[in-house]
Parts: C-alpha cells; sequence; structure tokens
C-alpha cells in the first residue's frame, strides 16, 4: 500500500511545470518579436536558456524514480533498479551515523531525556495522564502478543545479564551489605533454628552415619562395643547440637553468630583478593544448566501473568491517583537533585549505548529487510513524498539559473562579436 501524495509535491510539480511553460510562450513571442526592438532578443536568450535548464533539471529529477517520456534510456529509473542496494546503503547510513555507541552516546547526553521525562512527571496531572494511558493499553497488548515468546525473551534478557555482572563483586557487596545490617540476626536466627530441628528429627539417621564411619574391628565383640559407644555418643551429641541451635535462634547474642559473621567476612575478603574465577566458573555453568533456563522462563512467565492481573485491577480503589502522586513526588525530588539527575542520565546513557552495540546489527537488517519488502513503486512514492518537493524545487531553479546563464551568454556575445 503506497502513501498518498504529499500536496506539497504536487503543488510544487505544477509550480516547476507552469514555469517550463512561461518559458516556452516567452521564447515564442520574443522569436515572433525579434527584429523589432533591443529588448527582445534579451528575452529570447533568456526563455530559450531557461527552458534548456527546465528540461535538463526534469530529466534527472525524473531520472532517478522512472524512465522519462517512458523511454528505456540508460541509467534511468534508478530507484526501481538498484532497489536491494538503496535499502543496504539506507540501512548501512542509519547503523553507522546514528546507532553507534558513541553517537547513541552524545545524541542521549545532548537532548537528557530522562530529564524531560522527569520533568514532565513532575506534574501530578501529567503523571496521571500518562498511567491512565499506559494501564489503558498495557492489558490488550500484552493479551495479543504471544507470552510464551515475551517469558522467553525476557529470561535471555536476565541471563545475559546475569553473564554480564561480575559475580565476585556483587557477592562481596552484598556479603559486606549483609554484615552491615542491624537486623542481620533476624534473619539468621530461624535458619539455625531450622538447622538444629532438621538434625533432631533426623537422630537416627545421624547416628547411623556415626557408626558406618567407626573402623571395624577383627574381634565381633570388641567391634560391637566400639559401634555401640560410638552411637551413644553421637546420639549426645546430636541432642546437644540441636539444644545449642535452639537456644542460638532465641538469643541474638549467642556466640554462633559471631563465628557466622566471621565466617561471612573471610568470604568477603577471599572474594576481593582473589577466588573470582571460581565463582565466575560456576554461574556459567548454572545461567546455561536447562533447568536454570526453564526455571527462569516460568519466573518471568508468571511475573507477566501477575503483572497483567495487576494491571486490569489498576484503576481500582484510586490506586492510579496515590501511584501518580508518588510518581509526582519521586520525579520532582529527581529534578532537584542534580548529581542524582546527571548520575541517572549517564547510566541510562550507557545502557542505550550497549543496547544499540549489541542490536545495531539487527536494527540494520530490519531496515534492510523492510526496504527490500516494499514494492518499487511504494518505495518511490515514499521517497517523493519526503523530498520530492525539494526536487521539484531544484526544476524551478534549472529555469531560473538557465535563464539567466542566456542572459550572460548573450551579454558576453554581444561583447565579443557585437551581435
Amino acid at each position: 500500500m503506497t502513501d498518498s501524495p504529499d500536496p506539497s509535491l504536487s503543488k510544487m510539480r505544477r509550480l516547476a511545470t507552469g514555469l517550463l511553460v512561461v518559458m516556452a510562450i516567452l521564447f515564442v513571442l520574443a522569436r515572433s518579436m525579434e527584429g523589432t526592438g533591443a529588448f527582445w532578443p534579451w528575452l529570447k536568450a533568456f526563455a530559450e536558456a531557461a527552458m534548456v535548464g527546465a528540461m535538463a533539471d526534469w530529466f534527472a529529477v525524473t531520472a532517478l524514480f522512472r524512465h522519462p517520456l517512458g523511454l528505456p534510456i540508460p541509467h534511468t529509473a534508478i530507484v526501481k533498479k538498484e532497489k536491494a542496494r538503496i535499502g543496504a546503503a539506507v540501512a548501512s547510513f542509519v547503523r553507522k551515523s546514528f546507532l553507534t555507541p558513541d553517537e547513541v552516546t552524545r545524541q542521549w547526553m545532548e537532548w537528557k531525556p530522562m530529564r524531560r521525562i522527569a520533568k514532565h512527571l513532575s506534574c501530578p496531572e501529567n503523571a496521571t495522564r500518562r498511567l491512565k494511558w499506559m494501564v489503558s493499553r498495557l492489558p490488550d497488548l500484552l493479551k495479543k502478543s504471544d507470552r510464551e515468546n515475551l517469558a522467553r525473551l525476557g529470561a535471555s534478557g536476565i541471563r545475559h545479564g546475569v553473564g554480564t555482572v561480575p559475580m565476585a563483586r556483587i557477592l562481596t557487596i552484598l556479603l559486606k551489605g549483609f554484615l552491615k545490617s542491624p537486623g542481620r540476626r533476624d534473619l539468621i536466627s530461624p535458619i539455625i533454628g531450622r538447622i538444629g530441628k532438621s538434625v533432631s528429627d533426623n537422630r537416627d539417621w545421624v547416628m547411623e552415619e556415626a557408626g558406618k564411619a567407626t573402623k571395624p574391628k577383627k574381634i565381633k565383640v570388641v567391634d560391637f562395643l566400639s559401634k555401640a559407644a560410638a552411637s551413644a555418643v553421637s546420639g549426645k551429641a546430636v541432642e546437644k547440637f540441636a539444644s545449642q541451635m535452639a537456644a542460638a535462634s532465641a538469643d541474638p547474642e549467642h556466640p554462633i553468630y559471631d563465628k557466622i559473621e566471621e565466617a561471612l567476612r573471610e568470604t568477603a575478603i577471599e572474594l576481593e583478593s582473589g577466588g573470582v574465577e571460581r565463582w565466575e566458573a560456576i554461574k556459567a555453568r548454572v545461567i546455561v544448566d536447562p533447568e536454570t533456563v526453564k526455571t527462569v522462563q516460568e519466573v518471568v512467565d508468571q511475573g507477566l501473568r501477575l503483572f497483567l492481573e495487576s494491571v486490569e485491577a489498576f484503576d481500582e480503589n484510586g490506586t492510579i491517583e496515590r501511584w501518580s502522586e508518588v510518581i509526582a513526588g519521586a520525579a520532582t525530588r529527581l529534578v532537584s537533585d542534580e548529581s542524582r539527575m546527571e548520575d541517572l542520565e549517564d547510566r541510562a546513557a550507557k545502557m542505550a549505548a550497549r543496547f544499540f552495540g549489541r542490536y545495531g546489527d539487527s536494527a540494520e537488517k530490519l531496515v534492510n529487510r523492510t526496504v527490500d519488502s516494499w514494492e518499487a513503486d511504494e518505495l518511490i512514492a515514499r521517497i517523493e513524498n519526503q523530498v520530492g518537493a525539494d526536487l521539484q524545487f531544484i526544476r524551478v531553479n534549472g529555469t531560473l539559473i538557465g535563464g539567466f546563464v542566456g542572459l550572460l551568454l548573450h551579454g558576453v556575445g554581444l561583447l565579443v562579436w557585437g551581435s
């Protein structure tokens, strides 16, 4: 389906053609009146050269898109013949000129879209309007989309993101943050209690394993007595361990917490000083494991389902208004904090640069395929609607410039030859 003709293109085309017709009339008039006055030779020279310029530029402009007068002249109808090459050239131009990481970063920091968005959303009315617009369209968009493919794409993005994150660094930050948290022992306490209860509930299995660990003796009586002693000792050890775990889970000042925290500190130090390769190897194995892929995809799918359900009920009980206030307040604080705003803008620019650095080739292929999928006539119509008016202006300029060149040549002729 081709675009409807641009009114400005039709207007400029009529102007250029009409100017050619006027020059032809002036030429006929000047040629007829030649010899009756000094003015007519000048007008004839102007009109004659103007027609030549107009026809030359008409031919050049027309030859870009089609055969002039339908004649198969070589190197005409260029767009139709070279559609594939033009599509590839346009795609390559867009990719190399606009979608390079450096250019994306430069344009982003010049335009500062995050600042513009924050300023816009800092107005509560704008926040409410945008939120309502999003809520009204997201459910239909998600329902029409292939949720399985969305989940697969989301899971792939998460795994790629995790793959680029330095695992040791993240673990170090998490461990240090956890060790600084005032409520860290409240988190450890139920884990300790659960461990103690698990050991107590599996007392017989622990005692049996302790008995297996005793080396067999040649004398049966001695062997029996040694296993019995090991069982008795292990039984008391299990009871003591379980009671200590129960006591520790109820007492945040229990010494076991100090030992656990010391072990975590040593782990953080180990991660900072070395051991990175081991954690990266573990991460690499986990993110490609089929079960991990399946689990992450299921989590994303369930997240999409829950998100859809929450969005559908979003306009109930004044939820939109409350969220609009939250968004407007956050945007206002962000705009007023210049350092945070600059940091956010910088991070967003880097993310955009990484995105186009990774998917720039895909964008180039998309542009190429899109142009290639258009029919030649459709492509011509699109190009003409975009630049056709300017091309027709070339015809107007050619007519006028040609006319003035004709006057110049006529004047030179009079100076040199006198006629």
